[in-house]
């Protein structure tokens, strides 16, 4: 019998949104160390689970080993492609890039083609 189920969660994210993101500025390290340390929403879920008889230690050795497998199969796929341009990492905050990023995003380039050897172009997608 399939019961369908709805898991409403409330947690609090452990990390920075992005590189360019400080979130010390407006969270306190209690406040990261208590989620992330005593009611982290995937420990919980987990303890519920085997409390409730859903989850056990053969499941999880099983799901660790198989989730292994799998991330390494998708590194080994990725290593095959090109890396993402350089100039990647000024696009994933703004729609439209601020002009003082649009001019570390020259410098960057210049930089970048000045020491080429160094940077190893080759295994990145043109700019």
């Amino acid at each position: 019998m399939t019961v369908n189920s709805l898991i409403y969660c409330f947690f609090s994210r452990i990390g920075h949104h992005s590189t360019s993101d400080d979130s010390s500025a407006y969270r306190s390290i209690d406040e990261v160390s208590y989620w992330d340390k005593e009611n982290h929403p995937i420990s919980r879920l987990r303890s519920y689970m085997v409390n409730q008889k859903l989850w056990t230690e053969e499941d999880e050795k099983t799901w660790m080993k198989e989730s292994r497998k799998q991330v390494l199969e998708a590194f080994g796929k990725a290593e095959k492609h090109k890396k993402p341009k350089p100039t990647e990492l000024f696009y994933d905050v703004y729609k439209e890039v601020p002009k003082h990023l649009e001019r570390q995003m020259d410098e960057m380039k210049k930089h970048s083609v000045q020491y080429k050897d160094v940077y190893q172009l080759n295994n990145y997608e043109q700019f």
